[in-house]
């Protein structure tokens, strides 16, 4: 391990262990929180789906929910029940969703993994292992046996990036159909001092567009929210082990250049390495870090003047995103880290992570994330350093203060670090049932490679209720702001951002929602000028009772720039004050029907010239095992300076065997770079934590009649995990 993240490890362990170790304690049940008390099982269920075990014929039992949509704290209309039971090492849950409609009403589409896309009857158990209403994680089967999970950060927000061990199996039958979930304790943290924990269930009946819950009967707030959520009490005697974890890996790539006839292989093994040093408080040690099994991305065209925005979807950084978030920002904005800096070069690249250290987890009321990690060379560039740490304290009742440091520029060798502090105040129950939140960040960054220091600085409201609900966002942004492990798609501005929306459910009405919203987006330059202009006057969005939805949208739209720049090769945009109006339709169809589509036609402006816009995605799910999918965008853009069509569509084929055994094939074109891209992907999940992948990337150079391979890339991998 080098020797720079030896030391930053064994400083970050220092002040974790000085914050104490403790959790904070249970809060106190409020009025109106539905509570159960559980007690252990002698003999554990057999997960299968069927819920004939001894086990849950003594468990504790309610049937005690409530209906969210269509109507708020209403009856259900379905009977649904649920069981609760543990032993020293798992939690294990089990749902009954009764129906009267039997089989015909169930919509069981889909067994992929982690593809929570609307279309199945769903379960979904909700957990606060800490009973601290900040982070939390949830678990969900659909009705066809397909496995979602994910972790909650900031109170409510769900990160469907995390993958935990566990196992979950469904059955369906004349009456309906019921869950079981095993979920092992070692894959929670959690403090064994407290008994008790933050739970919810809830059931989505997909043809009645329907939701149940046992607990949080308010419409506007999801059933991630922590706050809202019920109590189960009696886990005692809970066991982690001795907390060690051994993942060891290894793929072999085969990569090859058909023009130069060359082929080269390469094995890559490597180790992760985690310890629970406390029931909350977690290091990873990774060795040789590979991700050959991470899902490629989304192919998009720039047509603007900065960067996009691409989602991280590499486990190892995914799993412990939440502790790294930070002053209420959201995807997309500038942020101070961003996990794709490391490991990527700037053309996307792929950089060999040589090794790297994580502490993440809780230390009583201080929740603390710190990465380090040593890149190999890459383009010019020698091996790097580069070093998050990330750090929050709770205070008041759900709020919390922080800091966030940075050290490391992974695109030269020079000085960049970065300081940042944050606010963020939350509470859940303004006026009753309502949440409010308030976020304020200061941000500086020295680099060498932008010039100097300088900061960012924010400040946002958001009330997110039913009926009414508003957004606002301030923001300043320095010129030679430059946080090398962060995201800043445009430095030197602020930016002044507000949404007002209003919902109306009305009763007896052809549709059973309406939402007017108004967002007015500005952003000028640091003297004050106006630069840029995106405001919805207004967007209105109407759904039916089966779910379909019709939006319209009118859009101002206003872009000023000094520089000329090359919107494609050969067209260039001149220097001026651009102002345009934007006009949407869109149309989009339930999920819930075997065929659902979605269709939009977009007519606007663009600079000195004219857009035309049209974008269209089907879908059919022949069965629980096969689906398809294709979408597409067709663009005619007119300018001056050229006119030039935009042609993007994907393809993408899923055979499903069974939830631990997947194939799926993803084909990607766009006319730009007259490249078609084939992704082929086999998962195989012997058992939770053991798996296998395949993975083929294929490329191919479109422009000229002919398809021509280009460079392919095969990985095998395969890993494991042993826990002590």
């Amino acid at each position: 391990m080098p020797t720079s993240l030896h030391h930053r490890l064994r400083l970050a362990c220092a002040l974790a262990l000085l914050a104490g170790t403790g959790g904070i304690g249970a809060r106190a049940a409020l009025p109106g929180i539905p509570s159960l008390a559980v007690h252990p099982t002698a003999v554990p269920p057999v997960i299968d789906g069927r819920l004939d075990d001894p086990a849950w014929r003594d468990a504790a039992h309610s049937l005690a929910f409530r209906q969210i949509a269509p109507l708020e704290n209403a009856e259900p209309t379905e009977r649904t029940e649920f069981w609760v039971t543990f032993d020293a090492n798992h939690l294990y849950v089990a749902v009954r969703c009764h129906d009267a409609a039997g089989p015909a009403g169930l919509r069981a589409y889909s067994m992929q993994h982690d593809q929570d896309n609307g279309s199945d009857d769903l379960v979904r158990v909700v957990l606060d292992t800490f009973h601290r209403e900040n982070d939390g994680y949830y678990f969900a089967l659909t009705a066809a046996g397909g496995k979602h999970d994910g972790l909650i950060q900031n109170k409510a927000e769900a990160n469907d990036t995390w993958d935990g061990l566990w196992t979950g199996r469904v059955s369906r039958d004349a009456g309906g159909w019921s869950a079981e979930f095993a979920i092992p304790l070692k894959t929670l943290s959690f403090n064994p001092a407290n008994d008790a924990w933050g739970f919810n269930v809830a059931r989505t009946i997909r043809r009645k567009q329907e939701t149940d819950r046992w607990a949080g009967f308010i419409r506007n707030k999801p059933v991630t929210s922590l706050p809202d959520l019920g109590v189960i009490r009696g886990l005692r005697g809970l066991e982690q082990g001795h907390g060690v974890e051994l993942r060891p890996f290894a793929s072999v790539t085969r990569h090859s250049a058909p023009a130069e006839d060359e082929h080269e292989y390469e094995l890559k093994p490597g180790l992760d390495v985690v310890w629970h040093w406390t029931p909350s408080l977690a290091a990873t040690v990774t060795i040789n870090t590979d991700f050959a099994d991470a899902e490629v991305d989304e192919r998009l065209v720039n047509l603007g003047r900065f960067d996009l925005f691409y989602p991280e979807k590499r486990s190892f950084f995914t799993q412990d995103a939440s502790l790294f978030t930070f002053g209420g920002i959201v995807d997309e904005v500038t942020k101070p880290f961003f996990s794709r800096r490391i490991g990527l070069g700037e053309d996307g690249t792929k950089v060999d992570v040589l090794g790297g250290g994580k502490i993440t987890g809780r230390a009583g009321p201080l929740t603390i994330g710190v990465l380090d990690t040593q890149v190999a060379s890459h383009a010019g560039v020698p091996s790097r350093n580069l070093f998050v740490g990330r750090a929050a304290v709770q205070v008041l009742d759900e709020s919390s203060v922080g800091l966030i440091a940075t050290n490391g520029d992974p695109r030269a060798p020079t000085r960049n670090q970065v300081l940042g502090f944050d606010f963020n105040y939350r509470n859940s129950h303004v006026a009753g049932n309502k949440s409010l939140e308030v976020h304020a960040y200061a941000i500086g960054s020295d680099s060498v490679r932008a010039g100097g220091r300088d900061t960012d600085i924010g400040l946002s409201t958001v009330y997110s209720n039913e009926p009414l609900e508003f957004v606002t966002d301030w923001r300043r942004i320095g010129e030679r702001f430059d946080p090398a492990l962060g995201f800043v798609p445009r430095p030197g501005i602020y930016e002044t951002y507000n949404y007002v929306g209003y919902t109306w459910r009305p009763v007896g009405a052809w549709f059973r929602r309406a939402l007017v919203s108004v967002q007015p987006f500005y952003t000028l330059d640091l003297k004050g000028r106006v630069v840029g202009e995106e405001t919805d006057l207004p967007y209105i969005e109407l759904e039916n009772a089966a779910g379909d939805i019709i939006a319209f949208l009118h859009a101002r739209e206003r872009e000023q720039f000094d520089t000329p720049f090359e919107i494609v090769p050969g067209v260039t945009v001149p220097v001026g004050d651009y102002r345009w109006n934007r006009f949407v339709i869109q149309y989009k169809t339930t999920r819930s029907r075997p065929v659902s589509a979605d269709l939009k036609v977009r007519r606007l402006g663009l600079y000195d010239g004219d857009r035309y816009d049209y974008f269209g995605s089907l879908e059919w799910r022949a069965s629980a095992r096969f689906s398809t999918s294709a979408s597409w965008q067709y663009s005619d853009i007119r300018l001056p300076g050229g006119h030039f069509p935009v042609r993007v569509s994907s393809t993408r084929f899923v055979y499903t065997h069974s939830p631990d055994l997947q194939f799926s094939l993803l084909g990607q074109y766009d006319n730009l770079s007259q490249s078609l891209g084939v992704n082929a992907r086999i998962r195989w999940i012997v058992a939770p934590g053991d798996e296998f992948f395949l993975v083929v990337n294929q490329g191919y150079d479109a422009a000229s009649d002919r398809l021509r391979p280009v460079e392919n890339d095969t990985v095998l991998k395969g890993a494991w995990t042993y826990r002590f």
